[in-house]
């Protein structure tokens, strides 16, 4: 699936400590670009993270679906897309896309599904603030 227009989108280089000697990105370089991707969601949509977590609640990792297409390499722009793809009770899954230089090729897609817990590790429903945030956002339909 293509990214929305509604994605968040996020634009750097490759940094070098992100390669491998063949000056290609090592593959966990694209889940923390996932990962920055996903904050950046939240933070552009007017809400945070760590004021989740501040409230108790958590999210956490429950299934990582993750392909790779083709490798970027060092000092390469990088352009992630990053969306809100489906809302469940108690589960938020994000999905992106990574594109690598000026002729914005795709390198990586992923979603990942994530399951609110409370502080005692155990799952809940997503506390009301974030369904009331959540029931506002574009999200594409899985």
């Amino acid at each position: 699936m293509p990214a929305p227009s509604h994605a968040n989108i996020i634009r750097f280089h490759v940094r070098y400590a992100e390669t491998d000697s063949m000056g290609l990105v090592h593959h966990a370089a694209y889940l923390v670009w996932f990962e920055e991707g996903r904050s950046a969601f939240i933070r552009e949509h007017g809400n945070s993270y760590a004021a989740l977590e501040a409230s108790g609640y958590f999210l956490v990792a429950a299934d990582l679906r993750a392909k790779y297409l083709q490798a970027a390499r060092y000092d390469q722009l990088i352009t992630v897309h990053t969306w809100m793809q489906a809302v469940q009770s108690r589960a938020l899954t994000f999905a992106c896309e990574v594109l690598a230089g000026e002729a914005a090729l795709l390198c990586f897609r992923a979603t990942l599904k994530l399951i609110c817990v409370d502080r005692a590790g155990k799952p809940t429903r997503l506390p009301a603030a974030w369904q009331s945030w959540l029931a506002e956002l574009p999200r594409a339909s899985t």
